[in-house]
């Protein structure tokens, strides 16, 4: 008797602490800031320099490894950077996932923006250069350089997101300022 009276007692009080918590306020964004929100994933270009093998390469080499041409690649790294009117705001090297850094890169980035007329500029370039004689690089990837100019009127706790567009291989941004 005494057991299933503490059980009561103790769901009770269990009971009750579910009710007070969900009635407890809770301030997600204390701030009154908006934030412009850097969100993408995308392929990284792969940088290829082929050259065709001396013959003595291929000479070492079993008839069927021998290649007419020798392709060798490196998955290229961007340098995104974010400015505004007053200065840089952000400035990151941004890499592929994955140990050999050839799994899709992803982009994350949140800053605070303060309500008012806003202009950035965001900017996500490649810096991986290939030293090679006959370059190849990836099309279906992200492009080389790309640049947006952002002017908006942000309000208090709203975001501005900025993302990659992989149809028209830009960046593209939604909210204020945007479509």
């Amino acid at each position: 008797m005494i057991d299933r009276a503490v059980g009561a007692v103790l769901a009770a009080a269990v009971a009750a602490g579910i009710v007070w918590a969900s009635s407890v306020p809770l301030a997600l964004n204390a701030t009154s800031d908006g934030v412009l929100r850097l969100a993408w994933g995308a392929r990284p270009e792969r940088i290829e320099t082929c050259r065709e093998p001396r013959p003595e390469e291929l000479a070492n080499l079993p008839q069927h490894m021998r290649q007419a041409r020798i392709c060798e690649g490196v998955t290229a790294e961007y340098r995104l950077i974010v400015t505004g009117p007053d200065g840089v705001r952000l400035n990151r090297i941004v890499r592929g996932g994955g140990i050999r850094r050839d799994r899709p890169l992803y982009v994350f980035e949140e800053l605070p923006v303060s309500p008012g007329a806003a202009v950035f500029n965001v900017a996500f370039e490649r810096i991986t250069h290939s030293a090679g004689e006959d370059d190849r690089s990836d099309e279906g990837a992200v492009p080389p350089s790309m640049s947006l100019d952002i002017r908006a009127t942000v309000r208090p706790r709203e975001v501005i997101l900025v993302t990659y567009d992989a149809q028209r291989r830009e960046l593209a941004v939604r909210g204020p300022g945007g479509s």
